[in-house]
């Protein structure tokens, strides 16, 4: 079965629970399995590349940059050195974003914002980052309305139809 990885930092996990939820169930509709990862701070980033590293063609998916701390010996980030897909959905404008997207990342990786700051000039600030698109913000709290599940549904829905779509016909940025 092919799987999805998806990766959220422990100190997110109460805000981002519904969401990522919500994130697995249109997986797993697309026949993926979906495994969720909250990363512990103080752990071996070895504890969950180990598992990254296994997913060959498929799809590691992070939520505000979670694991991009992760370096390797030469300091290039780790997860360039993943063969799987991977989307990593930037929420709000964190101040760590600006340090970690000035670094190069494979032509894998699709970014997905909800910054117009971020959006508005990556292809000048961010130059190395292959691909970055604006997408509407998703709700985020501890407990969501009925409304916001199906908002963050529809736009988890695009983010995720994008990239499929980009993978089947691949254009010029």
């Amino acid at each position: 079965m092919k799987k999805t990885v998806i990766l959220c930092e422990e100190k997110n996990r109460q805000v981002l629970r519904e969401t990522i939820s919500i994130l697995k169930e249109l997986w797993e509709n697309m026949g993926y399995e979906a495994l969720i990862r909250y990363l512990e701070e103080d752990a071996s980033p070895d504890k969950y590349m180990n598992e990254l590293v296994n997913l060959k063609e498929e799809f590691v998916v992070t939520f505000a940059m979670a694991g991009f701390e992760w370096r390797g010996l030469m300091e290039q980030v780790r997860f360039n050195t993943l063969a799987a897909m991977q989307i990593h959905i930037l929420i709000g404008e964190l101040p760590q974003y600006d340090f970690f997207l000035k670094k190069e990342f494979g032509i894998h990786s699709f970014f997905f914002t909800d910054s117009e700051v971020i959006a508005g000039n990556w292809k000048t600030k961010y130059p190395l980052v292959p691909f970055l698109k604006k997408c509407p913000p998703l709700y985020i709290s501890e407990h969501l309305s009925d409304e916001e599940k199906q908002l963050n549904r529809e736009n988890l829905k695009d983010i995720l139809k994008t990239v499929m779509a980009f993978i089947e016909k691949p254009s010029v940025l």
